[in-house]
C-alpha cells in the first residue's frame, strides 16, 4: 500500500481513451492511497459553461486551470491522481496531448514533486460497451458510439513515455488496477525499478 503521506508530493496521472476505466480506478486508487482526485471533468464541466467546448479560450483556461493546480498542490505537499483523455482530436491531436503531458510533469516538479503516468488500455469493443453507462451522462461524458469511432481512429494508444506503467482495464477489476498501480508507485518509489505491464 502508499503511504497516505509522503515526503515528496506524487501526481498519479492515469491516461487513456474514453471509457477505459479512469474515472472508476482513480477512485479506487484514492481509496488505497488517500490521496486527492482531481479528475478530468472537474475542470472541463467548470469551464465549458464559459466558453464553447474544444475552443482555443476553453482549452487555454483548462490547461492553465489544471498546470495551476498540480503546481500549487505539490508546493502544498498534496499528492494527487488526475485523469485525462487520450484521445484528443484533430490531425495534431496526439502531439498537443503529449505537449500537455510535458507541462504537466514540468508543473509538478517545479512545486517540487513528480509524476507517475499510468496508460490504460482496453479493446474497442469493450469501450464501446461501456458507453451505456449511465453515470457517464451524469458527469456529461461522451456516449457517443460514432464520435468514439471516430477518435479511436485516429488515437496512437501507446505509451507517453518510456517508464510509463500500462494496464488493461479489461483483464483486471477496477480494484485490482488500482492495487497494481500503488504497488507500482511504492515500488517505483523505493527501488527505481522498470514499470511492469500488467496484462
Amino acid at each position: 500500500m502508499v503511504p497516505r503521506e509522503r515526503p515528496i508530493p506524487t501526481l498519479v496521472y492515469l491516461y487513456g481513451p474514453p471509457a477505459v476505466g479512469k474515472l472508476t480506478v482513480a477512485r479506487r486508487l484514492c481509496e488505497i492511497t488517500g490521496w486527492t482526485l482531481f479528475h478530468n471533468h472537474l475542470s472541463v464541466n467548470a469551464v465549458r459553461p464559459i466558453f464553447p467546448f474544444g475552443s482555443k479560450p476553453f482549452m487555454d483556461v483548462v490547461h492553465r486551470l489544471r498546470l495551476d493546480v498540480f503546481q500549487t498542490a505539490m508546493a502544498e505537499g498534496m499528492s494527487l491522481i488526475f485523469t485525462n483523455n487520450s484521445a484528443w482530436g484533430g490531425s495534431d491531436g496526439r502531439a498537443r496531448f503529449a505537449a500537455f503531458a510535458d507541462s504537466a510533469r514540468l508543473a509538478v516538479e517545479t512545486g517540487g514533486g513528480e509524476v507517475q503516468f499510468v496508460r490504460l488500455t482496453s479493446p474497442f469493443e469493450v469501450l464501446e460497451a461501456r458507453l451505456t453507462d449511465p453515470t457517464r451522462q451524469q458527469l456529461e461524458k461522451l456516449t457517443d458510439t460514432s464520435r468514439l469511432r471516430e477518435l479511436l481512429r485516429a488515437l496512437d494508444d501507446s505509451a507517453l513515455y518510456d517508464d510509463d506503467l500500462t494496464v488493461d482495464t479489461s483483464r483486471h477489476s477496477p480494484e485490482e488496477a488500482a492495487k497494481t498501480i500503488a504497488a507500482y508507485i511504492a515500488r517505483s518509489h523505493s527501488t527505481g525499478d522498470a514499470p511492469p505491464t500488467s496484462g
